[in-house]
């Protein structure tokens, strides 16, 4: 063998010793040291087993390891990235790509910010505290189809709250852990898609026990919370079976009425005084068939109004008087006073007592048949008076209600003195009157509760027997059936209808057997107009002779218009029928009327009116006609 040949064999052989002490550390370094980045690589462009060629990348883009291969610090031939991905599958694929390298880069991929209208706070940016050690060496990713292997699960953790694994951590108390950030759930997520609230329910503990919330289960549905009978605030919602809080309205509330009295606080109690001076013009101010003479006269009006402002329990009082004097004729001056105070004691969650005392003075009208002379004829109308009280118990089982009512009323009729000075007795006229009714309602829908009642009325005159020698006093039985509603907040109220039996104690009078319709509905079809109807049926007492009782019905509408916010017009039509059981009178009511009122500020207000009233009777000499005009200053409070 020639020199030449010994040259290249100890060439060749120092070649074999070099590649094979340097191979593992090469390979040691492809694993931790990314390949340099030089443009003048030839086998940039020779791809990754057999890819093919591909456009260099964009220099922007190299500096974050962009597939599983490279992660692991493998060379491989990256793909020009585009500007934003043109497919749903792609983002798909991006994203899961992201997924698989988060354990092993140096810094956790940041997931994407919530919108501002989840109702939860984004988590706060990785820190160094935060990534996760690991004692491992970084993984080899495939070299056949160049992904990383599945992520590790969460280490577990034993009884001592310690981690079980390589990785350990300093067990700390619940309550200085940081809240963890989490998405809205399944019901949050309807709830802020729907527009409810527009804000995220906020943890809260239970509501304590001894402190109950009271509903208004009377005028409103079942699950809404007085906004003075809450303890945790005037715009906090909660579940009154349970005592949790459904949700919070940090939103403003934009006041409904800005021209409503404001009242003044007197302790715990909300006063609301208002004072009314009117001028009117009356065509017939005694009713007269033939007219009469009119006359000018005034009209003073006062009210005070409290209510309680009580996280349990409530207290509300009214009283309110009027005096109407004529200037032409003074023997028409009539007084009207009424007080009412209406309290309710919460016994429990879902038990409460309901009480009511009430007065009432008012003098007879011009155009009554219970006159004891014609109207021309008296100096002076006179007065009757009432008063009374109720009491009851209203009791929730589940969505079952019942309630329990009695009520007693003493009425008292002051004499009547004629022109000539001669006094005609009234005292056999004043009676007491007794009273039960039981009601059970359920709750079919939040804005329907249909009930049945039964109620009974016994009424017991001071003097058995009359001045016609008749025997007086009657028992009342009224069986009805309805419903309570709210259809959408357009139309709220209650409607009934039933059937009522009066027994009178005087044989020759009989029994009196009518049907009864009662109803109080609001429609409100725009937020300018509203439109209220009321009907009552009720069997009143007749002082004419041979009439055993007095059945009125009575049905008025109501159409209320807002022009502008301080400016408010009113029509009312109202129509009632009088039928005198034992005879053939029958006389028809009805009025129309016209009313504007000008809300100057929220403490004064301009009102003006335009009445018109009339009676048609088929009995001669009762019918009349009267035209009323009223002019008035209000302040309020």
């Amino acid at each position: 063998m020639g020199r030449a040949a010994r040259r290249i064999l100890g060439i060749v052989v120092a070649a074999l010793v070099l590649g094979w002490a340097g191979a593992p550390a090469h390979a040691q370094r492809l694993r931790t040291i990314p390949p340099a980045q030089s443009s003048d690589d030839p086998s940039r462009a020779e791809g990754w087993q057999g890819l093919p060629q591909v456009e260099p990348e964009a220099p922007s883009s190299a500096a974050e390891p962009r597939t599983d291969a490279e992660a692991a610090g493998l060379r491989t031939t990256r793909p020009a990235a585009p500007a934003r991905a043109r497919t749903l599958g792609a983002q798909r694929d991006a994203e899961r790509a992201q997924s698989r390298r988060t354990p092993w880069t140096a810094t956790p991929a940041r997931p994407a910010p919530l919108a501002p209208d989840a109702g939860v706070a984004p988590p706060p940016p990785a820190t160094a505290a935060a990534r996760r050690p690991t004692s491992q060496p970084a993984p080899m990713a495939n070299r056949r189809t160049g992904r990383m292997p599945r992520r590790p699960a969460e280490p577990a953790t034993n009884q001592t709250g310690r981690l079980v694994g390589l990785r350990t951590f300093t067990a700390t108390a619940p309550s200085a852990r940081a809240p963890s950030q989490l998405a809205p759930g399944r019901d949050d997520g309807r709830a802020l898609d729907r527009g409810l609230r527009g804000v995220a329910v906020p943890v809260q503990p239970r509501r304590p026990v001894d402190v109950p919330i009271v509903t208004e289960r009377s005028q409103l549905p079942a699950g809404r919370v007085l906004p003075n009978a809450n303890p945790l605030g005037r715009n906090t919602i909660i579940d009154p079976r349970t005592g949790e809080v459904i949700s919070y309205d940090r939103r403003p509330q934009q006041e409904a009425d800005p021209f409503a009295p404001a009242g003044l606080r007197v302790g715990t109690f909300i006063v609301t005084p208002t004072v009314d001076a009117t001028l009117g013009y009356d065509s017939n101010p005694r009713r007269l068939p033939s007219g009469g003479q009119g006359s000018l006269f005034t009209q003073s009006y006062g009210e005070v109004q409290a209510r309680s402002d009580w996280s349990r329990h409530e207290l509300t009082a009214r009283i309110r008087g009027t005096y109407s004097a004529y200037f032409s004729d003074p023997g028409v001056n009539r007084p009207e006073l009424n007080a009412v105070a209406t309290g309710r004691i919460d016994v429990a969650r879902d038990t409460r007592l309901e009480t009511e005392a009430r007065y009432n003075l008012t003098a007879t009208s011009p155009g009554s048949s219970n006159l004891p002379s014609s109207p021309d004829g008296l100096r002076n109308l006179p007065l009757i008076r009432q008063f009374g009280a109720s009491a009851g118990v209203v009791q929730d089982i589940g969505r079952l209600q019942v309630s329990l009512r009695g009520t007693f009323d003493r009425y008292t009729h002051d004499d009547a003195v004629t022109n000539a000075g001669a006094v005609l007795p009234q005292a056999e006229r004043d009676y007491n009157a007794y009273g039960g009714r039981l009601r059970v309602s359920y709750e079919a829908t939040p804005g329907l509760r249909p009930f049945v009642e039964a109620g009974i009325e016994q009424r017991h005159f001071d003097r058995l027997v009359s001045s016609g020698g008749t025997l007086q006093g009657s028992t009342a039985t009224t069986y009805r059936i309805g419903s309570t509603f709210e259809l959408t907040r357009l139309i709220t109220g209650e409607i009934s209808a039933g059937y009522m039996i009066r027994d009178n104690r005087e044989p020759t009078f009989g029994d009196i057997r009518v049907p009864v319709f009662d109803a109080a509905l609001t429609w409100t079809p725009t937020a300018l107009t509203t439109v209220r109807l009321t009907a009552k049926s009720i069997i009143d007492e007749s002082f004419t002779t041979g009439a055993s009782g007095l059945q009125r019905r009575d049905v008025a509408v109501e159409l209320e218009h807002s022009f502008r916010r301080w400016l408010i017009g009113t029509a009312r039509l109202a129509y009632g029928q009088d039928v005198y059981q034992g005879t053939t009178r029958v006389d028809q009511r009805m009025v129309a009327s016209v009313n504007l009122v000008y809300r100057a500020s929220r403490n004064m207000q301009i009102r003006g009116e335009v009445r018109r009233e009339a009676l048609f009777s088929n009995q001669a000499g009762q019918s009349y006609s009267a035209n009323v005009v009223l002019l008035g200053l209000r302040l309020q409070r």
